[in-house]
């Protein structure tokens, strides 16, 4: 253990009890460690004689190494019966450990196992050796670093099983391996790590893993590993011997259909590479979808046809099998999922026929194809009558689309039969083509079908025989067909494929470039490829190089272009199809165009029918048909979003067709933005400002029908209404700046009562910058108000009054009275949030005789409520409460009057706190948090849960107490609320010094923090 001085010095502790004195304390997390505590970690229960002396040394001792200089400024202070090391939580390892395993936890309980991993990672690098490996010795601190140790291993144990939930596994095998070495009788360590094994492919590992830990168990205790690891010992066990049948099976078979006709032998396919193999499992004794694949039944022997007609097609037995698969690509990576199911569809494991029709669909350059050929090799084995393959070309740039004739045609002859007698009619070919297949076991691989009437004739292949499809389109139409759709590659697989393409040192000399590389090409494979080609063939470039390049959005389709292969001629041939097809397709062309324009990150068939200026039901057909050309995405009913590579496409598109048309567009979709916010601030019971003039809206709100629905619309839309709003009033065009400030202006309650602090400030700031920019004095006293009151919720007192000012001068020019009693409510409230209270008791006072005069009963009680805060500030708590309860009395009741009794009753019970009446004090903030909710104001509702943990610590509730302050805590970190959250942990040492004290009384012993807490 050392010391690091202010300075950056590092000085060794190098006497133990100096050490084990530090661990104590820091164990105590800022909290009071009581002297009886530190006396046990000292010397357990025989101290010495001199203990107290020699304890006060020790202090002594640290002081003078923490501050040499001034060991009274250093942090171990005296605290009642004890000691604390004053620190922040981000000052010590363990709470920021324990903190990110809470974040990681409640990420995972809330279904999202990326930000759960990252936390637990986080919280798992704090930990260097073994804990308190250089403070041990008595039994308080050798349990505590159990303690400590046992905290650690369940947060590895929770990120690896998040890690095999989610298909990593390999990296979950890495951190599992040391692990289990520390832990050898750990079943839980043991059964993960024999998962993880498997599900990589390795299953012989899986199943060594198991010997070992059972001959450790039996070494120790005698037993034998737990029903969950022995199930799934058996089932690995089980997997690898049906595996090893089926290829002695598959060679036999093969063996056979040698002898039986010329064809060469055909081969048992070969497992998926354990990069590949990948699944996830959902319990311990469960194996992954990848078993099925791996343990496919053999192929079956070729069948023997009689001698061909010499002036007919020949027998299938006749020629050799054809064998046209283009060659595998090296560089594949991930789609393991997808490759389990393709492979389990055309080569089922108990040996039943293939799918017959099998189609893979997704966006362009998605990697449709090469998951195909991939998919084809893999089952290449189950195919004795040979695998055909053709690219129809329809999405290809520039060249012409094959036609039904050309592909059987094609095939007729691959398959033996006479160019002169494949027939000129596309029925008789097709009649041939089934003709031929009778039989046979043959897989036909049709990548990049343009639609349907494109492989129809072709699809109707007897059984046994198999149809693996690639196509933009999504194939809904065809009977019997089961679609596997390809999204985009997850940031692991993308990572992946990149490094293969450039290497691996290259790719990890600046891991946050290559990231952010992966991001910029929105994780398609098409665009990775061309990514990594460019680099590849620039070896003087740093990945960084190439990304600050793709960071320019005007030229990012520009740069992701390598020779002839380019994402933006990708996505044009999908574009044109529609641009020029049926009226349908040329509207779901247009739609794309314009969804592109619009910088939200998804959209709803009410927003589309507002650009497109079209009926609902005809903007909802565009976006389907947007989404069956892969287009859009759709990841849950209704809500429609592009990827970044075909919104800047789409977007190059709409500005060639003209700004004019994109403008109006943008401003109806902004009157349905504005008209729908409205309406579910009425429904939801918010506040509505009147602060700017009403704009006249033709546009109408989606029909949302209760406060429920609409509060579920304002949660979905909250960041696409603050994202149009922000393009509204970047515009050039005075009614899209207005509009998109009438679109803040509806927003501004809902971010503030909900507590989107950092949201509010910025939306707010561009609104005071485009009023300004219009040069309108409303809009930018306006602006000034919204700005204000956002710095206020952020805690930026100083910067609030600032605008308040320029607001008061600004409606004193324009002779509003109602504005400037509002702005000097606005200064009153700042000039006691900076303690400036006989300041805020002018400004008060000034807005109460302004409001009076013009009979604005709301400006009365605001006034009313800021000198009553303002006297409690200066010590007058009479005089406090006489005002805060003359302002509850005149409540006013046409606006929201639960919201100001809300805020009203929390300045109350803090008044009662301070005269030491923590009865009337509870019963204010209970009250006041009824309110609050009703008021729907989770922004407040910490601040009542704080109040009723004070209250309830006075009352020597110290249960209740703690309960209150999680609560407060959830609520803090839920509205980012940082300051209260820092008041909160004080309370809570303070709670916690109470129950040790409590503690020692009763029991004879304390317990500090670390021992409570985690």
């Amino acid at each position: 253990m050392a010391v690091r001085r202010p300075g950056g010095e590092t000085v060794p502790v190098s006497r133990l009890k100096h050490r084990q004195l530090m661990a104590a304390l820091l164990l105590g997390g800022g909290a009071p460690v009581p002297v009886p505590h530190l006396m046990r970690a000292l010397w357990d229960d025989a101290p010495p004689p001199s203990a107290d002396r020699n304890l006060k040394t020790y202090v002594h001792t640290l002081r003078g190494l923490l501050s040499p200089d001034r060991p009274r400024s250093a942090p171990i202070r005296t605290h009642g019966t004890g000691y604390l090391i004053a620190l922040q939580p981000d000052e010590l390892d363990l709470l920021v450990f324990r903190d990110h395993v809470r974040r990681g936890r409640r990420s995972a309980r809330a279904g999202d196992p990326e930000t759960a991993c990252r936390h637990l990672e986080h919280a798992l690098d704090l930990w260097h050796g073994e804990p308190l490996q250089d403070a041990r010795g008595s039994t308080v601190l050798d349990d505590a670093a159990g303690r400590l140790a046992e905290e650690r291993l369940a947060a590895a144990e929770e990120l690896a099983e998040l890690q095999l939930g989610m298909g990593r596994h390999l990296e979950a095998v890495a951190r599992l391996r040391p692990e289990a070495a520390a832990h050898p009788v750990n079943e839980r360590l043991w059964e993960q790590l024999m998962r993880g094994l498997h599900l990589s492919g390795d299953r012989a590992a899986a199943l060594r893993a198991y010997e070992r830990l059972r001959k450790a168990l039996a070494e120790e205790s005698g037993l034998e590993p737990g029903e969950p690891v022995r199930e799934l010992h058996r089932r690995i066990r089980e997997l690898r011997e049906l595996r090893e049948l089926r290829v002695s099976d598959s060679a036999s078979s093969a063996s056979s259909a040698g002898s039986a006709s010329s064809a060469s032998s055909v081969g048992p396919t070969g497992p998926v590479s354990p990069a590949d193999s990948t699944g996830s499992a959902s319990s311990a004794g469960s194996v992954s979808s990848a078993d099925s694949a791996d343990s496919a039944a053999p192929a079956p022997s070729a069948l023997t046809a009689p001698e061909p007609d010499p002036a007919g097609p020949p027998s299938p037995a006749a020629t050799a099998p054809p064998r046209q698969l283009p060659r595998d690509l090296t560089g594949f990576v991930g789609r393991t999922e997808e490759l389990v199911r393709l492979r389990s569809l055309l080569a089922p494991w108990d040996g039943a026929r293939p799918h017959h029709v099998v189609a893979i669909t997704g966006a362009p350059g998605s990697g449709k194809s090469a998951l195909a050929v991939r998919t084809a090799h893999a089952v290449a084995g189950f195919f004795p009558g040979g695998q055909l393959y053709a690219n129809l070309h329809g999405a290809t740039p520039g060249i012409r689309r094959l036609e039904p004739l050309d592909v059987l045609g094609r095939f007729l002859r691959d398959l033996g039969t006479p160019p002169h007698a494949v027939p000129d009619d596309v029925d008789q070919a097709a009649a041939m083509w089934r003709s031929l297949l009778h039989g046979r076991r043959t897989l036909v691989v049709l990548d990049d079908v343009a639609d349907l009437a494109q492989i129809r004739p072709l699809l109707s292949v007897p059984e046994g025989n198999a149809i693996l499809a690639t196509s933009r389109e999504n194939f809904v139409l065809v009977d019997d067909c089961v679609r596997v759709p390809i999204g985009r590659l997850r940031r692991a697989e993308a990572t992946a494929m990149f490094a293969k393409l450039v290497g691996a040192g290259r790719a990890a000399a600046d891991v946050r470039a290559t990231g952010r590389l992966i991001d910029l090409c929105a994780g398609l494979p098409l665009a990775v490829g061309i990514a990594g080609a460019r680099l590849a063939n620039r070896p003087g470039w740093a990945v960084a190089d190439l990304v600050t390049r793709l960071e320019d959005e005007r030229r990012r389709l520009r740069e992701l272009e390598a020779g002839d292969v380019a994402v933006r001629s990708s996505l044009a041939v999908s574009y044109d199809l529609l641009s020029g097809g049926a009226s349908l397709e040329r509207t779901a062309a247009r739609a794309l165009r314009l969804i592109g324009m619009l910088e939200v990150a998804d959209v709803t068939p009410y927003v589309v029918a507002a650009l497109l200026d079209a009926p609902v039901d005809l903007a909802e057909r565009a976006l389907e048909r947007l989404l069956d050309a892969h287009l859009v995405e759709c990841d849950e009913p209704d809500r429609y979003r592009l990827h970044d590579l075909v919104r800047l496409f789409a977007r190059e598109q709409a500005e060639r067709t003209g700004q004019e048309s994109s403008r109006e567009a943008l401003d109806r979709a902004l009157e349905a933005y504005v008209a729908t916010t409205r309406l579910a601030m009425e429904l939801t019971g918010y506040p509505r400002s009147t602060l700017l003039p009403d704009i006249r809206l033709r546009e109408n709100p989606v029909p949302l029908a209760s406060g429920r629905e609409a509060q579920q619309w304002l949660d979905q839309e909250r960041s696409n209404l603050l994202s149009a709003a922000s393009q509204g009033m970047a515009s050039a065009a005075d009614r899209t700046v207005r509009l998109g400030l009438a679109l803040v202006s509806e927003t501004f309650w809902n971010l503030l009562y909900t507590g989107h602090r950092m949201s509010a400030l910025d939306v707010t700031r561009r609104a005071l910058d485009a009023g300004s920019r219009l040069g309108d004095r409303v809009l930018t006293a306006t602006g000034h108000y919204y700005h204000a009151s956002a710095l206020c919720l952020a805690y930026r007192y100083a910067e609030a009054f600032s605008h308040y000012e320029r607001q008061l001068a600004l409606y004193r020019e324009l002779g509003d009275s109602y504005g400037e009693q509002r702005s000097l409510g606005g200064l009153a409230q700042t000039c006691n949030d900076l303690g400036r209270h006989g300041e805020a008791i002018a400004y008060a006072e000034a807005q109460l005789a302004l409001s009076g005069a013009i009979g604005f009963g709301q400006g009365r009680f605001y006034a009313l409520l800021m000198i009553g805060i303002a006297r409690r500030g200066l010590g007058q708590l009479d005089q406090a409460l006489a005002t805060l309860e003359e302002a509850l009395s005149h409540l006013p009741e046409s606006v929201h009057p639960l919201r100001y009794e809300a805020t009203l009753r929390e300045e109350i019970g803090k008044v009662h706190l301070d005269k030491e009446d923590p009865v009337s004090a509870r019963a204010c903030f209970e009250k006041g948090l009824v309110a609050a909710r009703a008021a729907k104001m989770p922004v407040a509702e910490p601040h009542f849960l704080f109040g009723l943990a004070r209250s309830h610590r006075l009352l020597g509730e110290l249960d209740r107490a703690a309960d209150y302050l999680e609560q407060t805590f959830s609520l803090c970190r839920a509205t980012g609320n940082e300051v209260l959250e820092k008041e909160a942990l004080e309370e809570e040492r303070v709670v916690l010094a109470a129950r040790g004290m409590l503690t020692a009384s009763e029991n004879g012993s304390t317990a500090g923090r670390a021992g409570t807490a985690g």
